[in-house]
């Protein structure tokens, strides 16, 4: 061990009030830096996972302009040969094609307007949550004319299981399209306004509905999560360039869904914000301790110096010093907030009333997730490591440049 170590080492247990209280802020920073970078991933991830798993899936392949246009006119030619290519895409977990249309569902004197969902009952389970939010009666499975409400929509049009109801919509022919289908079940889900308009049948019997042949509106294709989505989206450029045939587009579910990146991007801004205030306190809390330190030694640096020491020996003690707090204090944070993260990570936390609301704007459950990145804890290191440097200049410069002749004038 060197003596400068040693002497760093010995200047910190000098004043272990003040060492405490520069230690404790460096673990309030860590412990805060962790665990809400920490439920900033989780959340944002569940945002995704929840929004990918009712709206488009990960990545969605579609007819030239569909996004834009969203009409029947967008379409893609459906073949066994497009279905098993997507699915043997690498990374790819789910493949569900899809018929998307609007019109009016009538009960009685009832009606409202619908968007209509034409789903794969068998493939549509790999892509969506949507069979899993069946609240009473059964998903649709394509057999005879089945319809399934959202809980919402069946209330307001009155409908119960077994009752039957009138579609009409404009075909893809352009003719008028219409046809009485069987409740079946209702869905719960997460998002009111689309409970409030979902209606789902068999791809079969959408494409009947709509003339609409061996077309369909779109393919949702899902992925391991939303970290392998850039992967997935270069296989399938690769897979649908080869396969050649009529233009087709691919789009992410971020430009799917912009409105759902943008409250990520302002979230993380407010994050970050609010994360570099408390890298500054820590920042500051260091400077004072090691600062107030060299200022309280100037009879002891002077003497050192006399005694022939040189000024880079007592920078590098000056620096070991705020570099010993800051390990310290990190060491400890980690310590406490991994074990805190790891164990919210495996048990969410239902939101509470007000916070509801907020999470089914978004089509998120109404549950606050954490999510333990290799890059958290090894990030807040490199930051908190790097202030500390930082911090640490001034005074291991101020007490390099300190004379013995100070020295004997504070005597």
């Amino acid at each position: 061990m060197s003596l400068e170590f040693r002497l760093a080492k010995r200047n910190i247990g000098r004043n272990l009030r003040r060492t405490g209280l520069t230690v404790a802020a460096t673990v309030f920073a860590v412990f805060l830096v962790v665990v809400f970078v920490a439920m900033a991933a989780g959340m944002h991830e569940k945002m995704i996972e929840d929004g990918v798993r009712i709206h488009s899936g990960h990545l969605q392949v579609s007819g030239k302009d569909y996004l834009k246009k969203r009409t029947l006119e967008q379409f893609v030619d459906l073949d066994a040969e497009l279905l098993t290519l997507l699915e043997q895409a690498p990374g790819a977990l789910g493949v569900a094609p899809r018929v998307i249309g609007f019109g009016l569902a009538s009960k009685g004197a009832s009606t409202q307007g619908v968007a209509i969902f034409g789903v794969d009952p068998q493939r549509e389970g790999t892509v969506s949550s949507l069979p899993t939010r069946v609240v009473s009666g059964v998903f649709v499975d394509g057999e005879g004319r089945g319809i399934v409400l959202g809980e919402r929509l069946a209330r307001n049009l009155g409908a119960e299981i077994g009752d039957e109801l009138l579609l009409y919509s404009v075909a893809y022919s352009m003719e008028t399209a219409y046809d009485l289908f069987t409740v079946v079940g209702t869905l719960r889900l997460p998002e009111p306004a689309l409970e409030r308009t979902l209606a789902v049948i068999s791809l079969a019997d959408a494409q009947a509905f709509f003339a609409y042949g061996d077309r369909v509106s779109e393919i949702a294709v899902l992925a391991k999560d939303a970290g392998h989505v850039d992967a997935l989206e270069a296989d399938l450029h690769a897979v649908l360039a080869k396969r050649g045939g009529p233009e087709l587009e691919l789009h992410t579910w971020a430009e799917v869904m912009p409105e759902l990146k943008q409250f990520i991007f302002i979230d993380d801004a407010g994050m970050y914000i609010m994360l570099a205030i408390l890298v500054v306190v820590v920042a500051f809390g260091i400077l004072n301790t090691i600062l107030m330190s060299v200022l309280e030694r100037t009879r002891e640096l002077g003497v050192m110096l006399a005694l022939g020491l040189k000024p880079g020996s007592i920078f590098r003690v000056v620096y070991m010093e705020s570099m010993l707090l800051a390990s310290i204090g990190l060491v400890i944070g980690l310590a406490l907030a991994i074990p805190v993260v790891l164990y919210f990570q495996g048990h969410p936390i239902p939101m509470s009333e007000e916070l509801k609301g907020a999470a089914q704007i978004i089509a998120m459950e109404p549950v606050i997730t954490f999510k333990l990145k290799p890059l958290n804890p090894l990030g807040s290191m490199i930051t908190i490591l790097g202030v500390a440097a930082l911090a640490a200049l001034y005074p291991a410069l101020k007490a390099s440049r300190a004379r013995p002749v100070d020295a004997l004038r504070s005597l």
